[in-house]
């Protein structure tokens, strides 16, 4: 696991998100808005932060950071949130975090079930399209 966000989640949901950790922990923050609600957390947290601008920057951080303590993750959301804010951590962030993490356990848990298999050709997952123009890929089923 390499950000705090992933740590977040291992130490929340144990074992079970340890695939989806390693996943969110190599996806940028942008791709990781884009699978999970953030405005959620954000509004969660929102009370903690001078402006959506600093909440922005904050949730870019543990999404992104390596974890310093993956056993104690608090302990990262804790210098990230001092580090961003200038100000000194309340306890209650975790505890908003800790929520916002169990109530997207559904979410997580999908994560792992994304399990795409590429022996040869080309790989398309769940997709909704009109119409999808210039596939390329070997599609010949190769029985070597």
């Amino acid at each position: 696991m390499s950000t705090v966000i992933g740590a977040v989640c291992v130490f929340l949901l144990e074992n079970q998100a340890a695939i989806a950790s390693s996943l969110i922990a190599n996806a940028s923050y942008d791709a990781i808005k884009k699978i999970f609600n953030f405005s959620s957390l954000k509004n969660k947290i929102s009370k903690f932060f001078i402006d959506e601008e600093q909440v922005e920057e904050y949730l870019r951080k543990i999404c992104e950071e390596k974890p310093n303590n993956p056993h104690k993750p608090e302990r990262d959301i804790e210098d990230i949130y001092e580090n961003t804010t200038k100000s000194q951590y309340n306890s209650e962030i975790f505890e908003d975090i800790k929520e916002w993490v169990l109530e997207n356990k559904n979410t997580i848990n999908e994560t792992i079930n994304m399990n795409f298999k590429n022996e040869s050709g080309f790989n398309i997952g769940i997709q909704n399209a009109q119409e999808i123009y210039n596939i390329q890929g070997d599609y010949n089923i190769k029985n070597d």
